[in-house]
């Protein structure tokens, strides 16, 4: 596997906040607290990853657990490490992929914090495949999970992860590169105060139909065609602990293959008629023009703001975040002609 080299990061840290003592010693305390709030801290986790590559791809159709070794660096001097176990996951990026996207097995780890306790698995999204037309996707895809998280408090939580991967296959050869973890669904549901739905035969018309209305426009910004309500194909269903009129709350996940991270892999279902996953495709239900133009309004509400969060993402040069910005300005332009309704959403909706 090749060495990639990564920019220095201004703050490379695990939960924990850094010291200006050189000569700081750490608590049992400091130890325990290392995983707190795992998904609320926006700098990128500093994380070793120790295991048998070779034997996870030679493994990764049988869906075994393998023992592997996590080291989270908090600062020089200070780190702490758990036995974990690693697992494939992810039907297309194992066919597809150098190494296949894994799940991380911290049940028995000895990890503390709070927010982790029912936990058993964290889900690790790495780079597919060497080639440097791969090194932004990640990135990518890591960007728009945050601009989803931006849009709707349904949604799942990242953290950015500075990896080194110790390939025990291979004589111990290293890699580094970029990679994130998503926040388990439990925790996300709990956040929420919510539960998780696991029904298939929902549809369009059974989901809230003002959130389908969100997720739908949103999708369609980053050029997400790559969900269904039914099967819950890319998308997780909610709904509150609470009595209410919530009814079922979708929540889009996984987007490597939408028009926002443009991976060379993402070819658009042939029924679209449509040739790129740069091409929008409306997905969503037929509603009034009334109920699109909530949708429309709401989502031009962000515009600024989504401008924002990509300009000041730190770890992509300006060439990239022109390629974004201009990706995402194309739908706030298109949104804003005249036939855009007639042309764009009641062509294709379902």
């Amino acid at each position: 596997m090749r060495r990639f080299i990564l920019p220095v990061l201004v703050a490379s840290i695990c939960s924990f906040p850094l010291t200006a003592q050189d000569d700081y010693i750490p608590t049992f305390e400091d130890t325990m607290a290392v995983y707190e709030d795992l998904f609320e801290i926006k700098e990128p986790l500093n994380l070793t990853l120790k295991f048998d590559v070779k034997e996870l791809k030679k493994t990764q159709w049988k869906e075994e657990y393998l023992p592997g070794e996590m080291t989270c660096h908090v600062r020089e001097g200070f780190e702490v490490r758990h036995n974990v176990r690693i697992k494939a996951r992810g039907e297309i990026r194992k066919r597809i992929c150098y190494a296949p996207m894994f799940w991380v097995n911290i049940k028995h780890s000895g990890i503390a914090a709070e927010d982790l306790a029912d936990v058993t698995k964290l889900k690790m999204v790495i780079r597919c495949k060497a080639s440097n037309t791969y090194k932004n996707y990640i990135l990518r895809e890591y960007l728009t999970y945050q601009i989803w998280n931006l849009l709707s408090p349904y949604s799942f939580n990242t953290r950015l992860v500075k990896l080194k991967i110790i390939d025990t296959g291979r004589k111990d050869k290293e890699s580094e590169d970029w990679a994130f973890l998503i926040e388990p669904e439990e925790m996300m549901a709990a956040r929420n105060n919510c539960v998780s739905i696991k029904n298939d035969r929902l549809s369009l018309r059974t989901v809230n139909q003002e959130w389908m209305d969100k997720v739908a426009f949103f999708s369609y910004m980053v050029g997400q065609m790559d969900f269904s309500v039914t099967g819950r194909h890319n998308l997780k269903i909610l709904t509150s602990k609470e009595y209410g009129s919530t009814g079922f709350i979708p929540v889009p996940y996984d987007f490597d293959y939408c028009g926002f991270v443009d991976a060379e892999y993402a070819i658009p279902d042939e029924t679209l008629g449509i040739e790129t996953v740069r091409e929008r495709y409306f997905l969503g239900p037929c509603r009034s023009e009334e109920a699109y133009r909530e949708a429309i309004d709401w989502l031009a509400s962000y515009r600024d703001e989504i401008r924002e969060l990509i300009n000041n993402f730190e770890y992509i040069d300006d060439s990239e975040k022109r390629f974004l910005l201009d990706f995402i300005e194309s739908y706030y332009e298109e949104s804003e002609r005249s036939w855009f309704l007639n042309r764009s959403i009641d062509a294709t909706c379902r």
